[in-house]
């Protein structure tokens, strides 16, 4: 059983400092409001380039915030891909609006002008592009394509914080970027959210929303960043061997589910019935924010630097898919990597007994899923959902390079059996 130098499936990136801002705020009682918050948002306008930010609780809280800012017609479609986290159609659809679905690249899993164009109609209001595992879509032709048109276009960044294309970053070529801090992304704050506008007419639309809208409760801000900090330390690879992975192991063993979140109509169903709203921000997830700030970018190069050498080791191998990066920028948030369905479970089996744990996505073909099996739009293409060939592993750069080349081995030597 491999122990010392077990690889966790997801590594949360915490910045030193963040338990002592936690007990910091809990003493103060400035977990609600304080004045980081104002500091945060100027300085991550800043960085991302927008003139306006404005936060919110959550990714999920920040795409509602995004939707309700828009000024959309109730009853408008909104195109999504097809292949997304299905909380966001959800959102869309419990506010009025009728997701759509087009199709996405096989190789990048992102959509194009090309997918986006045939669905566009007279009912059209607005598109989602999304940045799926880190990687850019084509956004500079899906702007032109929305300006051409007429329609919105929003871009979920929850996936690409930090991606640039062409000097610029995602989230600023469309009316609204949506931006995510959850403990799984590169930039956790103890949960939260933002988006970023140029338009002056949503930004006031947000304005609006945000002064109705309610702060979490001081216990549940300091209860939620308690947990992610104690995710923090459980996904230390040095922990990790020693507490979750022998755990795993045993459910391996056992034949039992290995602690995966709800997904698909399961997840929905759950959501849907947390009656969700938009909350703000609140200052210790802004103060955890402004800490993050100064080292994104850094750790951002070290993911891409774990992925090229996690890439370069498997290039080539017979039945084994990386992620592309043909579209520009690339900070892997999540690294994809593709198996046969009837055999993506062996391999997971595989990898875990030699010490590397892995995930299957969160992400769903959101046509096939039943809140929008009549919602039209364009049905899976490319044969069987995709979210049936993905592995998600962790090149975060709390991992060395020698347990990324070491994993590049294990599954060279899976494939060799």
């Amino acid at each position: 059983m491999a122990l010392i130098g077990s690889i966790p499936r997801r590594c949360v990136n915490l910045p030193p400092g963040s338990l002592r801002a936690l007990l910091g705020c809990a003493m103060s009682g400035t977990a609600q409001e304080g004045p980081a918050l104002d500091a945060f948002t100027r300085k991550f306008s800043e960085w991302i380039g927008a003139p306006h930010v404005f936060g919110a609780a959550s990714g999920r809280s920040a795409f509602q915030l995004a939707l309700e800012s828009l000024g959309l017609e109730k009853g408008k479609e909104i195109i999504f891909p097809a292949f997304t986290f299905p909380v966001m159609p959800m959102v869309a659809k419990l506010l009025g609006y009728k997701p759509v679905f087009c199709d996405v690249d096989p190789v990048t899993f992102n959509s194009g002008p090309e997918h986006i164009e045939p669905l566009i109609n007279e009912r059209t209001g607005a598109v989602l592009a999304t940045h799926l595992f880190g990687q850019p879509c084509a956004i500079q032709k899906i702007a032109e394509l929305a300006k051409k048109r007429n329609i919105r276009l929003l871009e979920d960044c929850a996936h690409a914080l930090g991606v640039r294309v062409a000097g610029r970053s995602v989230g600023t070529f469309g009316d609204i970027g949506i931006y995510s801090f959850a403990e799984g992304k590169n930039m956790p704050c103890f949960g939260g959210g933002a988006i970023a506008t140029s338009n002056e007419k949503i930004a006031q639309r947000a304005r609006d929303v945000l002064a109705k809208a309610p702060m979490p409760a001081s216990g549940t801000v300091l209860k939620k960043a308690a947990f992610i900090w104690l995710l923090w330390l459980l996904t230390r690879p040095e922990v990790f061997g020693v507490t979750v992975y022998p755990a795993l192991r045993l459910k391996l063993l056992l034949g039992q589910p290995l602690m995966d979140s709800a997904v698909g109509d399961e997840l929905l169903s759950l959501f849907a019935a947390s009656n969700p709203r938009v909350y703000r921000l609140a200052n210790l997830q802004a103060a955890i924010g402004l800490i993050q700030l100064e080292r994104i970018d850094a750790f951002n190069e070290g993911a891409r630097r774990n992925a090229r050498i996690l890439s370069e080791s498997l290039n080539g191998i017979r039945g084994i898919g990386v992620p592309s990066s043909t579209t520009g920028d690339h900070i892997y948030v999540y690294y994809p990597l593709t198996v046969e369905p009837s055999r993506r479970n062996a391999l997971r089996a595989y990898l875990l007994k030699h010490g590397f744990d892995t995930k299957t996505t969160d992400m769903s073909d959101c046509s096939r899923l039943e809140p929008f099996r009549a919602h039209g739009g364009t049905p899976h293409a490319q044969g069987g959902p995709k979210e049936a060939s993905i592995l998600e592993i962790c090149v975060y750069p709390v991992i060395s390079e020698k347990s990324i080349r070491r994993l590049g081995r294990v599954i060279r030597s899976w494939v060799a059996r």
